[in-house]
C-alpha cells in the first residue's frame, strides 16, 4: 500500500495515499470568526471552498513554524484540507510491515 510520509515538529508521520485526494502548497486562508481552535480557515481551490484544518492542533502538539502543505482528503462527497509542515515523499509499504505500539500515550 501507498502511504505518504510527511513531517510534523521534527517528527514523522504517515497517512494513507488512499485518503489523500492531492497536495497542494498552502494558499491563502480565510480566518472562520467563533470556529474551533483547530480549525485554520478557509480555501478556495478551484473554484471550491474547502475547510482547511491544523493537524497541530488537531492532535495536540506545537505548530510548526511555517506549515507548507494542505492534503485535499475526499471521504465521499466531502473535501477537507488538512494543513501539515512538510510533505517528505510516497512510499509503498507491506501492511505487515506497520507496527503500531499498544502503550502509546497518544491516540493517533
Amino acid at each position: 500500500m501507498q502511504m505518504i510520509l510527511f513531517k510534523m515538529n521534527e517528527r514523522c508521520y504517515l497517512i494513507s495515499a488512499d485518503t489523500v485526494e492531492e497536495v497542494i502548497d498552502t494558499i491563502h486562508m480565510t480566518r472562520v470568526p467563533l470556529a474551533p481552535k483547530w480549525v485554520e480557515g478557509l480555501i478556495n481551490l478551484r473554484g471550491t471552498i474547502l475547510t482547511v484544518v491544523n493537524l497541530a492542533e488537531l492532535i495536540h502538539i506545537p505548530k510548526p513554524a511555517e506549515p507548507r502543505n494542505i492534503f485535499i482528503m475526499k471521504q465521499e462527497e466531502e473535501k477537507k484540507g488538512l494543513l501539515v509542515e512538510e510533505v517528505i515523499e510516497v512510499i509503498d509499504i507491506q501492511p505487515e510491515d506497520l507496527e503500531l505500539t499498544e502503550d502509546s500515550e497518544f491516540d493517533y
